[in-house]
């Protein structure tokens, strides 16, 4: 059984976390640079317009996909740190 993201079809098995950082002359257009994005997988957006940034979740096979937007300086994947159990 394969996981999808509702609605897309995408699979979401290998689903990471990013965080996207958009060109600052480019902030006018953030609502059409998410729009792109989403449209490219991008999902769980939140926008953070006064710092020109994006975090969401998207199939590990997309991050190149999405530095290809017009408008996006950088795509991040976030990492997460977990304790070992002794």
């Amino acid at each position: 059984m394969v996981a999808t993201q509702a609605g897309t079809g995408l699979d979401t098995t290998d689903m990471v976390e990013v965080t996207i950082r958009l060109d600052r002359s480019q902030s006018g257009r953030m609502g059409e640079i998410v729009h792109a994005l989403e449209a490219l997988g991008l999902c769980q957006t939140v926008r953070h317009d006064r710092f020109a940034i994006v975090n969401g979740s998207v199939g590990a096979d997309r991050l190149d996909a999405l530095r290809g937007v017009a408008g996006v300086a950088s795509v991040r994947e976030d990492q997460t740190y977990r304790t070992q159990a002794s």
